[in-house]
């Protein structure tokens, strides 16, 4: 039999690779885009809510909103519902899976164990080299520091009214709708829904913390590598026959509410083009607070999103018609509750759109926005603390010995 015959009676490879996937982030995608090139057939299994919060903690999205989140990956071929949170043999023979897949960092069970020894004990486990600078971990910090900073006096005798700060941390768990706009930030700008004052200050939330054990130490800088890596697969120009729908905006967190947008976009047209605003951009939506991403980020959540056809990378806060021209747009498209806040000119930046009779409201469906998944780790805020805590601890514990072999092998060069 020749080469190519045997070839093709091969048995396409299936890969297993379980996770939470909560507060989706490029990490998790970069992580499936890996599993999936150990293999041809990839079947990702998602942990329910309760085998999370037995081994973690509580999760910040429900497993229904989690499981949607990983149909919406593009290099995922297969979803499994709430699957353990430990990795049997059983789970893999039942789906046909040749082995699991996970990164090289260690996943424990809630009594310490190794969630895939035994795949590992039976020769069908591979691992991939975990992304480094991102986790779901580290997002929620992010959240939660910059809370604790409207707390806390400021040095030097600048301090707000402790009543105000108060207020704006009520009003963050309190109102999602409004949890963008705190008095903190009201009164340190001017302009108000007109639009960001020229001194207006960088993205705050977004701005790179204190590295620690929870990123590994990594500062977050991505490469080009990495973003024609999430390229290669999904995105495509336009045909002659395609319906363009353009939809600007942050996309900060992409979650649920994004994706039913998207697929409601896809409703009225054929090809989904994505105007992504940069991190400076995104304070005339966010009015003021920025983003818990950074621009470069959410591009790659962007790029993993399988209703996604291009993304125009910075894509401008007003919609021009060179922009609509070039790309041949159709239809413009915002969330049917989305607040279009004036330019610091006073300028609509739906206005040509809606001269040429192209511009749509659509319902998602979903009432999850930014702001609300947000206020679910706000409301939550001593839940979170404790599993950051935890998590920081076997860190610590786990790269203890790395560090202590590196010490010892500096002492003797």
């Amino acid at each position: 039999m020749s080469d190519k015959g045997e070839i093709a009676q091969k048995k396409p490879v299936r890969v297993w690779f379980d996770g939470c996937f909560d507060l989706y982030h490029f990490g998790h995608a970069n992580a499936v885009r890996q599993a999936k090139d150990l293999g041809d057939v990839l079947v990702v299994g998602v942990h329910s809510d309760e085998e999370i919060t037995k081994h973690k903690g509580p999760p910040v999205y429900t497993e229904q909103e989690r499981y949607q989140l990983a149909r919406a990956i593009k290099w995922v071929d297969e979803v499994v519902e709430g699957v353990p949170y430990k990795t049997y043999l059983r789970t893999l023979d039942k789906y046909s899976c040749d082995f699991a897949a996970h990164g090289d960092d260690i996943t424990t069970t809630a009594n310490g164990a190794h969630s895939y020894q035994e795949v590992v004990d039976a020769g069908r486990y591979k691992e991939f080299k975990r992304t480094e600078g991102i986790s779901t971990t580290d997002l929620i910090t992010r959240i939660l520091n910059y809370v604790k900073n409207l707390q806390e006096p400021k040095a030097g005798g600048e301090d707000d009214h402790p009543r105000r700060r108060s207020s704006s941390v009520n009003l963050m768990t309190s109102t999602p709708v409004d949890l963008l706009l705190t008095s903190k930030n009201r009164n340190s700008h001017a302009g108000g829904d007109k639009g960001v004052a020229v001194n207006a200050q960088p993205n705050t939330l977004a701005s790179p913390p204190k590295f620690g054990l929870t990123n590994l130490g990594i500062p977050k800088m991505l490469d080009t590598l990495r973003i024609a890596e999430f390229c290669l697969e999904g995105l495509r120009e336009p045909t002659s026959d395609d319906i363009v729908v353009y939809a600007p905006g942050n996309y900060d967190l992409l979650h649920v509410g994004h994706l039913s947008f998207f697929e409601k976009c896809l409703e009225l047209g054929t090809y989904l083009l994505v105007g992504l605003h940069s991190d400076e951009s995104s304070l005339y939506e966010t009015r003021h607070m920025g983003c818990v991403m950074n621009m470069q980020e959410r591009l790659l959540t962007l790029l993993s999103c399988r209703y996604v056809h291009n993304v125009i990378i910075e894509a401008p806060y007003k919609v021009s018609a060179s922009l609509l021209d070039h790309f041949r747009v159709n239809y413009v498209a915002v969330g049917r509750d989305t607040k279009i806040v004036a330019t610091s000119d006073g300028e609509d930046p739906m206005s040509i759109p809606k001269q040429r009779g192209i511009f749509r409201r659509l319902d998602s469906g979903s009432t999850v926005t930014t702001a609300s998944v947000i206020s679910r780790i706000l409301q939550n805020r001593s839940l979170y603390e404790e599993r950051n805590r935890r998590k920081e601890e076997r860190e610590a514990k786990m790269f203890a010995p790395k560090e202590k072999e590196h010490s010892l092998c500096a002492a003797y060069t």
